[in-house]
Order: structure tokens, then sequence, then C-alpha cells
């Protein structure tokens, strides 16, 4: 199988804002990211994203894939959440994550590639989104649909439906058309760590698409406590967890329910993000 790999990475410096990567570093103007040539699928992407420790909140972000070269439309996908108690200091690196996709492609139309910051800002988010395309699908070798939904967890041990797509305020939530299963999910989820104590983040998946009745998926735990006088605590950093081979048996074109919890402790609002990865 020939690959070939594309890069965009950018800035996102404000909330629930549909923000266009555009640069690859020293290359400050690369044109558009058309479909290299020979090449029918996109079959992994690479991500990260980190906050710039610049403000005292939570946050969870995405990125968007849209444009004329994707044959099935517009693709979402979670790329982390994070969080700081402090505004004065703070120290991370978060390494990519690998997530294997089978979304085909037309070459040499262009794909463009959007990030968002979902929950408050956080101040400045940067985000970098490797492409690899290939040509032939890859694992699994079936075509992949997503929907993704984010949104704010404000208590603990309280069920939170996720409802919203950042700048999207109401995004379907159909099971595409001809899509019989949820293979994968992409989760993240973090807090404020606002206040001590320790909680668990996990996904309910249920509503009349999914066929088995509501299931349940472990995202991440987070915990803190207030750090000695002078001192600032460290950032929480979630990176997006892939869950793989799921084969939750849904039904085409009907409504998909995605919930949100934070069990245990109470460490501040909460920020969950969630992708939904179908297969045929």
């Amino acid at each position: 199988m020939a690959k070939q790999y594309r890069l965009r990475e950018g800035d996102v410096i404000a909330v629930d804002t549909k923000t266009q990567l555009t640069t690859s570093g020293s290359d400050t103007a690369p044109g558009p990211l058309n479909g290299p040539s020979t090449m029918k699928f996109i079959t992994a992407l690479n991500v990260a994203a980190i906050q710039n420790m610049a403000a005292a909140t939570s946050y969870s972000a995405f990125i968007r894939l849209e444009g004329p070269g994707l044959v099935n439309g517009p693709e979402t996908f979670c790329i982390g959440a994070g969080g700081n108690d402090v505004a004065t200091g703070g120290n991370a690196v978060v390494e990519i994550t690998h997530i294997p996709v089978n979304l085909p492609i037309t070459e040499a139309n262009e794909i463009q590639v959007f990030a968002e910051m979902c929950g408050t800002d956080i101040g400045t988010l940067s985000v970098q989104v490797g492409i690899e395309f290939s040509d032939a699908a890859g694992e699994g070798a079936g075509e992949h649909k997503t929907l993704t939904v984010e949104g704010d967890v404000t208590a603990a041990d309280t069920r939170t439906a996720l409802l919203t797509q950042g700048s999207m305020t109401s995004p379907s939530l159909l099971v595409p058309a001809g899509y019989t299963k949820i293979d994968k999910v992409i989760v993240a989820a973090a807090s404020e760590g606002l206040a001590d104590g320790g909680c668990s983040f996990f996904i309910r998946l249920g509503g009349n698409a999914v066929k088995g009745g509501e299931q349940l998926l472990p995202v991440s735990c987070a915990g803190r406590i207030a750090p000695q006088a002078g001192s600032d605590a460290a950032p929480q950093t979630c990176y997006p967890r892939v869950l793989e081979n799921l084969d939750i048996e849904v039904s085409p074109s009907d409504t998909v329910s995605v919930w949100a919890e934070m069990a245990g402790t109470d460490t501040g609002t909460g920020r969950v993000c969630a992708t939904l990865i179908f297969a045929k």
C-alpha cells in the first residue's frame, strides 16, 4: 500500500470558533491541501493539542475536516481536553494520538482542516493535525463516518447530555444512513481542578439507535489537592483515547444519545468531548 503524509497546524484563540489550520511551521503559505495523486483514502490522523495555561478554566477540543476532497462530506474528531486551576504557571507536553480511519477522498480536490476550542476560553490552544493518505482502504477496509459532541459537566454524579459541537449548537444526532455499528469512540475529559478531590469521567451511549441498550465507556480520572503557598498546581492534559473494535450495533437514520458523568468528588467544571466513528 502506497502512502503519503501532509500536516497542518495553528493556534485557536477564541472559544467555540471555527479556526482554519493553514500553515506547516516555516511553510507559512503551503497552499491548498489537495488529495495527493493516486491516493484514495485518508487512513489515519495523528493529532495533538495543548493549552498555553493562560486561564484558570478547562476546555475540550476537536477538529473538522471539510472540502470537496471528502467524498462523504465533513468529518469531526475529538483531539483532547485540559484544565488549569491557576493562570500563573504551568508546563506540559502532549504527544500525538494516532487515529485509524477510512475516509474516501477525491484526488486533486481540497481538504480543509479546522480546529475548535470548546467550554471556556483557555487562552491559546495550539493544534497540529497530520494526515495519512493511502491508495487503498486501511484496517477493516470499510468506510467510516463520524459524529462529535461535547459539553460541560458541572456537578458530580449527574447525567449530562452532550448536545453541542463548538460553534455548531445543534448538530444532527442521527446515525448516518447505511451505517450499522459504532466501530470506534474517541473520548477526552478533564476538569478545572478548582476544588480538592478526585473524580472519574465516563460516557453513556444510548437512544433509540443503540440496539443493545445503554452502553457505558470509561474516559479518564482527575484529581487535585491544593498546593502549598507560593506554588502552582500542574495543569490537567487529557489525550484523546481511541476505543477500538467496539462493534456496538445501531439502527441507521435513528437517534443516538451521548451523556457524560463525573463520578466521585466535584473538582470543578468538567469538559467532555466524544466522537462516534460509524462503520457499515
